[in-house]
């Protein structure tokens, strides 16, 4: 298996944080330090459109499964729902009291999630000009993942405890402790499985039904900085110091790689149909690749 660079330039001046592919595939967007949410076309990758509101740097940017919305957090401590279309801001949403680090769209597209340093998440109902803002984690909070059905939410940060919240309650169900020091990353593959990443790169597989462990394994070096599920649950795409990593979904073992140089690669991306893969790092670029056997 082996990950061919396709496209690599500069989309951000300064750091790029986060990137996502739109349902379609079609289409990308990047967010950055320059306060920017910049849309691109895929293959071609032209600049589109940029989503222009925030103070601050955005952190992360989350679309609708209909492609319709997308869901912008920033350290100016706000977080944005534009049209994806257009451009245009639908609604500011404020009551965080620290930077969002982190941003969901629940499968059904009528909730978002945010997820900030404040140690809070806010919840966001479709329609709504409000945040509902509940304490989460005594700490930095970075990282929120819905289950398939959207019934249940995971959240995750510093410290080594990843909680299972009721979407409807909006109320914590399940607290699960991890290794290490830091939770970096939970992620819900499509059959229900929950993925979870530590700053000291063990990656955790819980299952779908009882969040029992699966499977484990060590990284080598720190932990991945953002991870992606690629075609299904069969493969993951995580971003490291240095590079990126192509790992088997189950055994967690290297399967391809592509070390950048690049120390600061942040955020990750598949396309919906697993044929490429998207990375952000610290020098502002986005670099994709093509995925092939």
């Amino acid at each position: 298996m082996e990950l061919n660079l396709i496209a690599e330039f500069k989309a951000h001046p300064r750091h790029a944080q986060a990137v996502s592919f739109a349902p379609d595939g079609n289409e990308l967007v990047t967010t950055g330090m320059d306060a920017l949410a910049k849309v691109w076309s895929v293959p071609e990758f032209d600049l589109l459109r940029t989503f222009t509101g925030h103070d601050k740097s955005v952190n992360s940017a989350a679309i609708s499964p209909d492609g319709t919305l997308v869901l912008t957090g920033s350290t100016d401590r706000t977080a944005i729902v534009w049209d994806w279309a257009s451009g245009e801001e639908v609604v500011r949403l404020s009551g965080h009291r620290n930077t969002i680090a982190a941003s969901s769209f629940d499968p059904s597209g009528e909730t978002g999630v945010t997820a900030s340093y404040d140690g809070r998440i806010g919840f966001w109902s479709k329609g709504s000009d409000s945040l509902d803002v509940i304490v989460s984690h005594p700490r930095n909070v970075t990282c929120v993942s819905f289950t398939p059905s959207g019934d249940e939410l995971a959240t995750s940060g510093i410290g080594n405890i990843v909680k299972i919240w009721d979407v409807e309650s909006r109320k914590v169900i399940r607290e699960i402790e991890v290794p290490g020091q830091a939770a970096t990353g939970c992620l819900f593959k499509s059959d229900g499985q929950l993925l979870c990443t530590t700053y000291e790169g063990e990656l955790v597989l819980l299952g779908s039904d009882d969040y029992e462990t699966v499977s484990s394994g060590q990284m080598q070096g720190a932990g991945p900085n953002s991870v992606a599920t690629v075609r299904g649950t069969e493969l993951l795409f995580c971003s490291v110091a240095g590079g990126v990593r192509v790992l088997d979904g189950k055994t967690f073992e290297v399967v391809a790689q592509d070390e950048t140089g690049i120390k600061g690669m942040y955020g990750v991306a598949s396309s919906p149909d697993g044929s490429k893969v998207a990375a952000v790092s610290a020098d502002g670029r986005l670099r994709v690749w093509t995925l092939e056997d």
